[in-house]
């Protein structure tokens, strides 16, 4: 049920990364919505090369990598939780769950020197690579918000850890099967060149 909520609003909203700088203003101005999600900090790895051939095979060789696999873009989560006590024992009922979201996007330095047609094509993938982390990150804005339900209906903290661990790997498996569903992206027109 939570896995099918989570996909439900990260489409219907569709209006261990390796260290990569903080964006470039040029970055945040391609992709606003990024920038300014809450929580959120944006990463920009950077892309020189000035034609289509050329800029895949340097984000072949410098994009970030996730679980292992390197991905064109990649967006990444951590909660925290604070906890207030009661007679010096931990209340799961007064939890506060903060969130944290990295997304990471590419950050192509010479767009004004592609060819009109490499332009169109960069632009319209990197429009579809946005909307496809931003849906990551609306999981994780969601997830928080479950995540944080789970461990105030338990019993007690520990029932509350464990009803933390089972949401987190919930949210997890959702931000899984979305990309399973899209193909990181390429169903939704995240491929370039195309």
């Amino acid at each position: 049920m939570i896995l099918h909520l989570l996909l439900v609003l990260a489409l219907q909203a569709t209006d261990a990364v390796a260290p990569v700088p903080e964006a470039s203003e040029r970055l945040r101005l391609a992709a606003p919505e990024a920038a300014a999600f809450p929580n959120t900090t944006l990463y920009g790895y950077v892309v020189d090369a000035t034609n289509a051939r050329a800029i895949r095979t340097e984000m072949n060789r410098i994009r970030p990598s996730l679980d292992g696999n390197r991905h064109d873009a990649t967006t990444v989560w951590k909660y925290t939780t604070q906890f207030s006590t009661v007679d010096g024992r931990c209340d799961p009922s007064s939890v506060r769950v903060t969130y944290t979201i990295a997304i990471t996007l590419p950050d192509l330095q010479n767009r004004e020197r592609l060819s009109s047609r490499d332009r169109q094509a960069w632009d319209q993938y990197f429009a579809a690579l946005k909307t496809h982390e931003l849906n990551h990150a609306r999981i994780a804005q969601h997830g928080a918000e479950l995540y944080e339900a789970s461990i105030r209906s338990a019993a007690d903290c520990q029932a509350g850890r464990a009803a933390a661990s089972a949401t987190n790997d919930q949210i997890n498996a959702a931000s899984a099967q979305y990309d399973a569903m899209t193909e990181h992206g390429r169903r939704e027109g995240a491929t370039f060149p195309n």
